[in-house]
């Protein structure tokens, strides 16, 4: 199986609420340059990275869906991935575009970026992680 296609699934089980498979793919070392609440970025490690996640049990719905990827000859993956959260009449639906460094099948490095509208959305709730 392809890494961009090991991803896909992943995802898909953890919108699903299996998260083993996409818990399996991260590298115990891993870190992942991801978004904040605010629209900044930080370096999260594994442990921080799955904690930050706790922010979407204050929601009504979310999901991440990957919906194209491209896997260069070196296992290199770059997808897009829709986020969708509500809560209440509160909406955020985007694209989101994440890139995936594999090793030996794990995911030891990541980076995201999302669109400006991902900060507006979680300054109008007023949440925090």
């Amino acid at each position: 199986m392809s890494n961009a296609q090991a991803l896909t699934d992943a995802f898909a089980a953890a919108d699903r609420g299996d998260a083993g498979p996409l818990l399996a793919l991260l590298d115990d070392s891993m870190t992942w340059a991801g978004f904040t609440l605010d629209g900044t970025q930080a370096v999260y490690s594994k442990e921080e990275f799955l904690g930050a996640f706790g922010v979407l049990a204050k929601l009504d719905e979310s999901r991440n869906e990957v919906t194209w990827t491209d896997e260069t000859p070196e296992g290199l993956v770059v997808a897009y991935v829709q986020i969708y959260r509500r809560l209440g009449d509160d909406v955020l639906d985007v694209t989101m575009v994440t890139s995936f460094q594999f090793v030996d099948g794990r995911i030891l490095r990541a980076t995201d970026l999302c669109p400006p509208s991902f900060a507006q959305y979680w300054a109008k709730l007023g949440i925090s992680a």
